[in-house]
C-alpha cells in the first residue's frame, strides 16, 4: 500500500478539522462527528467488500464533498457492482443505528443524522456513474444508466446550495460521458459480460436497497419536519 504524503495527510486533517469546526459551531459536536462517521462508514462498506474480493484497497481520504477509497482495477463489472453495493448497504444500516440511538436517548441530533445517512445513501444509488448506483447499473443494463439523468437534473434545478449545484453539475457531466462510453462498450467489451442469473441477482439487490432506503426516507419525511428538526439542533434558531 502506498504511504500517503505529508501534504495529503495535512489536507485530510484540514478538511476533517474544518468540517468538525463548522458543523460543531452550527449544530453540535455530536452532529459534526456523526456526519463524518456517515462518510467513513459508507466507505468502510466499499472497503470491506473490496477486501473480501481480495483486491488491494486503501482509504483515499476526504474531499470537500465526501470521502473515497482507492482499489486496484476490477476484472469485471460484477466485482465493481459488488463493491458499489457495500457503501449504501453499510450507510443504510448506520442510519437505522442512529434511529435506534434516537429512540433510546430522545436526542434529535441522532434523528437528524439518521435522516441524513438515509438520504445521502439513497442519492448515491441514482443509476449514474460515478455514483454507486451507476456502477451497479453497469452490471444490469445501459438503459438503467439513462434513467437517473432526469432525477439528477431535477435535483440540480431544485438545489438551493451552491455546493450542491456544483457537485450535481459535475456528476451530470461525468455521468453523460461515462454512460456514452458504457453504451458503446457494453456489447463488445468482455468486462461487461455477465450471465442472466447474475443480472437478476443485481436487479433484486439493487431494488431491495432502493426500496429500503426510499421507504425509510418517505417515512421520516412524512413523520418529521426536517427543516424544524435541523432548527431544533441548530445553535442559531
Amino acid at each position: 500500500m502506498k504511504t500517503p504524503s505529508i501534504g495529503k495527510i495535512l489536507l485530510n486533517f484540514f478538511i476533517v478539522s474544518v468540517t468538525i469546526l463548522i458543523l460543531g459551531f452550527a449544530f453540535n459536536l455530536y452532529y459534526a462527528i456523526g456526519y463524518l462517521f456517515i462518510l467513513i462508514v459508507h466507505e468502510l462498506g466499499h472497503y470491506i467488500v473490496a477486501k473480501l474480493l481480495k483486491l488491494k484497497v486503501h482509504f483515499g481520504g476526504f474531499t470537500p464533498f465526501g470521502a473515497y477509497i482507492v482499489h486496484e482495477n476490477t476484472e469485471s463489472c460484477k466485482e465493481n457492482a459488488l463493491i458499489a453495493i457495500g457503501g449504501p448497504l453499510f450507510g443504510g444500516i448506520l442510519g437505522l443505528i442512529y434511529y435506534v440511538v434516537y429512540c433510546f436517548t430522545g436526542d434529535y441530533t441522532f434523528l437528524a443524522l439518521c435522516f441524513n445517512s438515509i438520504i445521502l445513501n439513497l442519492a448515491n444509488l441514482i443509476p449514474v456513474n460515478p455514483l454507486d448506483g451507476g456502477y451497479i447499473a453497469e452490471a444490469i443494463s445501459p438503459i438503467i444508466c439513462y434513467m437517473g439523468f432526469p432525477l439528477l437534473l431535477y435535483l440540480f434545478i431544485s438545489a438551493h446550495r451552491l455546493k450542491s449545484k456544483i457537485l450535481l453539475f459535475f456528476i451530470i457531466i461525468g455521468g453523460i460521458y461515462q454512460a456514452y462510453k458504457f453504451t458503446i462498450k457494453y456489447k463488445t467489451d468482455y468486462y461487461f459480460k455477465l450471465d442472466k442469473q447474475s443480472k437478476i441477482k443485481f436487479i433484486c439487490i439493487y431494488g431491495i436497497l432502493v426500496l429500503f432506503l426510499g421507504v425509510s426516507a418517505i417515512y421520516f419525511y412524512n413523520t418529521f419536519d426536517f427543516k424544524e428538526l435541523m432548527k431544533s439542533i441548530s445553535r442559531f434558531n
